[in-house]
């Protein structure tokens, strides 16, 4: 491996982690909204948007500092992966059912889904996953 490598993961570990934390931001502070952009997709049944909606943000926060700070990497990226393909998966059927919503994400006002998503967040889960793999375990408290 080149010896960059292990500064390269670092890197996509605080990349994703300060991604996760500016998404969670907007969604923490507006529950109701984000509940109305979740409710948009009719994936969940009426009344847990709500719960998802408080429960969610805050864990998209602790694994943005999880990953930003360097403790229990593995656990954080392997939640981040799962969330990216959730995200994923929900999205894709949104556009396969033609509806024309807001993702949701937190990270861009009035940003709809599409295809662009779908591959943004699919760079995401790849980097995620090379977190998740990796050998090096630099800048990490290991709990």
């Amino acid at each position: 491996m080149n010896k960059f490598y292990p500064f390269f993961i670092v890197f996509l570990r605080i990349a994703i982690g300060i991604i996760f934390i500016v998404a969670s931001i907007d969604k923490i502070s507006d529950p109701a909204g984000f509940a109305r952009e979740i409710s948009n997709y009719h994936m969940i049944p009426y009344g847990l948007e709500n719960i998802i909606a408080i429960f969610l943000p805050w864990l998209e926060l602790f694994i943005g500092i999880g990953l930003v700070i360097g403790i229990m990497v593995d656990g954080a990226s392997f939640l981040t992966s799962s969330l990216l393909a959730l995200f994923i998966l929900m999205i894709f059927q949104a556009i396969i059912r033609g509806f024309n919503i807001e993702c949701g994400c937190g990270l861009k006002e009035g940003e709809m889904i599409g295809w662009k998503k779908i591959f943004e967040d699919i760079v995401f889960l790849i980097g995620s996953h090379l977190v998740f793999i990796r050998k090096s375990r630099l800048y990490e408290k290991i709990f």
